[in-house]
């Protein structure tokens, strides 16, 4: 576990030419500004990771707590740290994340910080040059170079010779720097995502692991988020470094993130002294996760938009028929259906404020 400071970086082994174009790759790129760099190539829930100091997070404060200590918690500064964040869909693992990283201690602490979204089941065929591919680039690393570092001679390198070069240029890029990466959403349960403690030495091949691209020694540290603790146990070792998200247990959190979520979308709910009424509601619809809450505030923010009530959105009950054909009103809207728990978790139910659309968001 570990490795010394200034380790020293073993050359890729397929060819001289890809190792001159690795280290040509890390002299010509500057990196990523003082900011989080994220990976938007995705069509996966939000479009951007906000780099705002003035983030809002509901419900996350005791959470925010134990990962800054779990940060700190190392041997030494210069000491390598891999940290797993776990918790099913929507419960607000991402969001957590995000508020990490902007925090100002950890802005001054860590440079780069960047944000790999983890490939899809749906594109698992050569997933781990994708994720290196992903790192790369939010590193600032050009795309041209990344695609000149998988070709010798103007012929197309196999998959391992790729993924040795791609590895390296990674390792190069990130030497000597105390870094701070987030792998969002990992699932796959591979020996390449495991140990990312593990070092480089002359004895492996490059392609071998993910941890060989990472450089130990300076004080870097990977956050893993998965919503499978074995996964996640899997790539960051101890127990003592895996986190455990649970649903929020108050109706306030999801309360205000639901209507921070309306405001946002600059309309206004009129209950009319019947808040605690549509806030129980909420909550139980939502089941305490953060995604469900938000969408639900989307879609009320939407109802809102195409025609205002009238009457306070908590005043109509469901009939009996109404409930027999799925079209009556809740609380805080019109649900077509009830919800089951894996609704909730995806975001595909209705909650109380009408159908959810699917989030892939966590």
């Amino acid at each position: 576990m570990g490795a010394e400071k200034n380790q020293e970086t073993p050359e890729v082994s397929n060819t001289k030419e890809s190792s001159e174009k690795t280290k040509e790759s890390s002299e010509k790129t500057k990196g990523p500004p003082d900011q989080v760099a994220s990976d938007h190539s995705q069509d996966d829930g939000e479009k951007e990771i906000s780099t705002s100091s003035g983030l809002k997070v509901h419900g996350f404060e005791n959470e925010m707590i134990s990962l800054e200590k779990m940060l700190k918690r190392r041997q030494s500064e210069d000491e390598f740290k891999a940290i797993g964040i776990v918790g099913e869909l929507g419960v607000g693992k991402s969001t957590l994340c995000r508020a990490l990283l902007n925090k100002n201690e950890v802005k001054t602490s860590f440079l780069p910080r960047i944000w790999v979204r983890m490939p899809k089941k749906s594109e698992a065929e050569n997933s781990e040059e994708a994720v290196v591919k992903r790192m790369l680039k939010c590193l600032g690393v050009d795309e041209e170079i990344i695609k000149s570092i998988s070709v010798d001679n103007g012929s197309t390198l196999d998959d391992k010779e790729r993924l040795n070069a791609l590895l390296y240029a990674l390792h190069l890029q990130l030497n000597g720097k105390k870094y701070l990466i987030v792998l969002d959403d990992v699932w796959k349960n591979d020996e390449w995502y495991g140990d990312l403690s593990a070092a480089i030495n002359r004895s492996y091949d490059w392609n071998k692991r993910l941890a060989y691209g990472l450089p130990k020694g300076n004080g870097g540290t990977v956050i893993v988020t998965s919503r499978i603790k074995e996964v996640a146990k899997m790539m960051v070792g101890k127990e003592e470094n895996i986190h455990n998200l649970l649903p929020l247990w108050n109706q306030e959190s999801c309360w205000s993130i639901f209507t921070d979520t309306v405001e946002r979308k600059k309309q206004v709910l009129n209950l009319k002294g019947q808040e605690d009424l549509a806030k129980k509601d909420l909550f139980e619809k939502c089941g305490g996760l953060p995604l469900a809450a938000k969408m639900l505030g989307k879609t009320m923010a939407e109802k809102l938009k195409e025609k205002p009530p009238q009457v306070p959105v908590a005043e109509r009950s469901e009939t009996h028929d109404d409930q027999a054909s799925g079209e009556g009103t809740g609380h805080v809207g019109d649900p077509e259906r009830s919800e089951t728990q894996d609704d909730k978790a995806s975001g595909e139910g209705t909650g109380p404020v009408g159908d959810l659309q699917r989030s892939k968001t966590h």
